[in-house]
C-alpha cells in the first residue's frame, strides 16, 4: 500500500513539474535578457573545469582542449512558489528553450566560431537560479615560444566573453581564481603547472562601452624526456665518437670518412627536428642551436683532419720548420700535452756525420799541389783520384741534403702529431661547453 502511495505521489510530482514548465515557457521570450528592468545587468558567474589537453601543435601554433563550462545566473522570469506546485523546487529545461549568455571564445580558430553549443539542459531553481553545465571542445590560437625547445614553457590563453552585450548589460564574474582540475586527464607531452583565471574589462575602438571577458591561462611545461632520449642522447654519442676519432692514425685514411659519416648523421637529426617546429626566422630553438653547434664541431674536426693529414704527408722538398712554430708546438704545447720527450728527441737529431771524412783535407787531394808534386808517370792516377774525389764530394752533399730533408719531414710530422693532440682536446672541451650551455 505504501509503495502504491509513493508511486502515486511521484506521478503527481511529475505532472506538476510538466505543468509548471509549460506555464513558465508559455510566454517566455528567450531572445530577451532575463531581467524585468532594462537597466539591470545580468550577472553571470563563470567557472571552468579542464578535462583534457588534446593537442598543442607548435608548427601550426594551435591549441585544442576539452573543457567543461559552468555558468550560473538569475532568470527573473523563471521563478515560482514551490508550495503552490506540489513542492517542485527545481526544473530541468533544455538550454535551447531559455535565454543563455552568448559566451564566445574570442581567440577561436575552429569552424564553430567559438560559440558554446546547446547540448545539455539547464537546471532552474524556484528562486530563478540557472545552472548551465556545458562540455565543449575549443580550438584556439596559441603563439608558441620555441627559444628553449625542448625545455620550454608555454602559456596559452583562452578569452571568453559576450559577443553583443556590454558590461552594463552582461557582467561576468569569477567563481574561483583557478580552474578546476579534479577530472583532468594527464597529458603525455605537457605538464600542466597551473590554470589561473582573471577578469578583464576592455574598451574596443568600435564601441565606447566596456566589454567584460574572462581570461583562462594554461601554464604548460614540456616533458623533454622524449627529445632527450631520441635526439639529444644520440647526438651526444656522436660528439663523443667525434672526439675519439682523433685517435685514428692520420695515415690510415679512415679518419676523414669517419668524420663525414658523423656529419651526415647530424644533418639528418637536424632535418627531423626542423619538421616538427614552426617555420620561423625570428628565433632558433635551443635544441636546434645544440645540433648546429655539434655540426660546427664535427665540421671543425673534418678541417683539422685535413690539416693534420697534409702536414703528415709534406711532399719534398720540405721547407725547414719555422722557429716560432717549433717553439710553440714542439716545446711548449708538446710538454703541455705530455709529448715533450718525443719533441725533444726530434729536436736533438742532427745530420749524419759519417761522411765528413770525404771533405777532410787530409784525405782529399788538392788538385794544384798534387799536380805540381806528381810526375808525369803518376798523372793518370792523379786524374782518377780527382774524379773520385769530385764524386765523393757530390755524394756527400746529396747525403747531407737528403738527411736535412728527412729531418724536416720528421719535424713536420711531429708538428702534425702535436697539433692533432691539441685539436682533440679543443674539440673535447668545445663539446663539453656546448652540452653545459645548451642542455641546461
Amino acid at each position: 500500500m505504501d509503495t502504491c502511495n509513493g508511486a502515486f505521489s511521484d506521478s503527481l510530482g511529475q505532472e506538476a513539474a510538466i505543468d509548471l514548465k509549460s506555464s513558465l515557457l508559455s510566454n517566455y521570450d528567450k531572445s530577451l535578457r532575463p531581467v524585468k528592468s532594462a537597466s539591470t545587468a545580468v550577472n553571470v558567474d563563470f567557472d571552468f573545469s579542464l578535462r583534457q589537453i588534446i593537442d598543442l601543435a607548435e608548427k601550426e601554433q594551435t591549441f585544442r582542449l576539452n573543457v567543461w563550462l559552468r555558468l550560473y545566473w538569475d532568470d527573473e522570469f523563471l521563478t515560482w512558489n514551490a508550495s503552490e506546485h506540489d513542492g517542485v523546487e527545481y526544473l530541468t529545461i533544455h538550454s535551447s528553450d531559455v535565454w543563455r549568455p552568448d559566451i564566445f571564445l574570442y581567440n577561436n580558430i575552429a569552424e564553430t566560431y567559438g560559440v558554446v553549443p546547446t547540448i545539455t539542459d539547464v537546471t532552474v531553481t524556484s528562486a530563478g537560479r540557472v545552472t548551465y553545465l556545458q562540455p565543449a571542445i575549443f580550438t584556439s590560437s596559441c603563439p608558441v615560444q620555441i627559444e628553449k625547445f625542448p625545455f620550454d614553457k608555454q602559456e596559452c590563453e583562452l578569452e571568453f566573453g559576450s559577443w553583443i552585450y556590454t558590461g552594463s548589460h552582461l557582467n561576468l564574474s569569477l567563481v574561483n581564481p583557478y580552474a578546476d582540475r579534479a577530472v583532468f586527464t594527464k597529458n603525455e607531452e605537457w605538464i600542466l603547472n597551473a590554470v589561473p583565471m582573471e577578469r578583464r574589462v576592455a574598451i574596443y575602438p568600435c564601441c565606447p562601452e566596456p566589454y567584460v571577458s574572462i581570461i583562462v591561462k594554461l601554464q604548460l611545461e614540456r616533458r623533454s624526456y622524449f627529445y632527450m632520449f631520441n635526439m639529444v642522447l644520440p647526438c651526444i654519442v656522436l660528439m663523443v665518437l667525434n672526439v675519439f676519432g682523433f685517435y685514428i692514425p692520420p695515415d690510415s685514411g679512415e679518419r676523414l670518412g669517419f668524420s663525414m659519416t658523423i656529419l651526415l648523421a647530424l644533418v639528418v637529426f637536424l632535418q627531423v627536428l626542423s619538421d616538427s617546429l614552426p617555420k620561423t626566422s625570428t628565433t632558433t630553438p635551443q635544441l636546434g642551436q645544440f645540433f648546429a653547434a655539434t655540426i660546427g664541431l664535427v665540421g671543425f674536426s673534418c678541417l683539422a683532419s685535413i690539416v693534420v693529414i697534409r702536414l703528415s704527408y709534406s711532399s719534398p722538398p720540405s721547407r725547414p720548420l719555422p722557429r716560432w712554430l717549433r717553439l710553440l708546438l714542439l716545446r711548449y704545447l708538446a710538454r703541455l700535452f705530455c709529448m715533450g720527450t718525443m719533441a725533444e728527441e726530434k729536436q736533438v737529431v742532427h745530420p749524419a756525420k759519417g761522411l765528413e771524412g770525404v771533405d777532410n783535407p787530409a784525405i782529399l787531394i788538392d788538385d794544384d799541389e798534387a799536380f805540381e808534386q806528381k810526375n808525369s808517370a803518376t798523372l793518370e792516377l792523379d786524374l782518377s783520384l780527382r774524379e773520385i774525389s769530385r764524386y765523393m764530394r757530390g755524394f756527400a752533399h746529396s747525403v747531407h741534403e737528403k738527411k736535412a730533408e728527412e729531418e724536416d719531414q720528421d719535424e713536420w710530422k711531429m708538428v702534425a702529431l702535436v697539433l692533432d693532440r691539441v685539436l682533440m682536446f679543443a674539440v673535447g672541451l668545445g663539446s663539453i661547453i656546448v652540452c653545459v650551455i645548451l642542455l641546461q
